[in-house]
């Protein structure tokens, strides 16, 4: 006479019954783990920018050259030239996220328009603001203070358009 074992382990349903509820937390978790990469990129993208801004600034008052500002949301990206270098400094926006508009806006429809600014030494910065925007809907503002020549990072306000 055979004597079995005592068996251990999961049957079937206890197996799936555990799959579903993993899965169904998952569900409920991934949108809010999608917007804070979202709400991540879009901040990391605004500091971008806005370093992106300080350096022509910088640049231009301490080589006492003129900077070329390229912002262009066309690429997606900022590209600052000082006169007389041979190697422009390029700064790409992440993906996902957009440039969506520079203000004051120059003219109609301007919105997926590139512009150029030159940035002198010594010379009052030029007053703009440009607009990031993520996937959401979410914006940030990145603004250049032409009193400071300092730019900043400003959360867009809930009731603005």
């Amino acid at each position: 006479m055979m004597r079995r074992g005592t068996q251990s382990g999961v049957t079937l349903i206890e197996m799936l019954l555990v799959v579903g509820i993993v899965g169904l937390m998952a569900g409920l978790t991934m949108p809010s783990f999608t917007a804070g990469l979202d709400g991540l990129r879009l901040r990391s993208a605004s500091t971008t920018v806005a370093s992106a801004l300080n350096i022509a600034i910088n640049t231009a008052d301490r080589r006492q050259l003129p900077v070329q500002l390229a912002i262009q949301p066309s690429q997606n990206r900022i590209v600052l030239r000082a006169a007389e270098s041979r190697k422009d400094q390029i700064f790409d926006i992440p993906p996902g996220i957009k440039i969506k508009r520079i203000l004051p806006s120059l003219f109609l429809n301007e919105e997926k328009r590139d512009r150029y600014i030159i940035v002198y030494p010594n010379g009052a910065p030029p007053q703009l603001i440009v607009e990031l925007e993520n996937p959401r809907g979410s914006t940030r503002l990145i603004q250049l203070d032409p009193i400071t020549g300092v730019a900043k990072v400003m959360d867009r306000p809930a009731n603005a358009k």
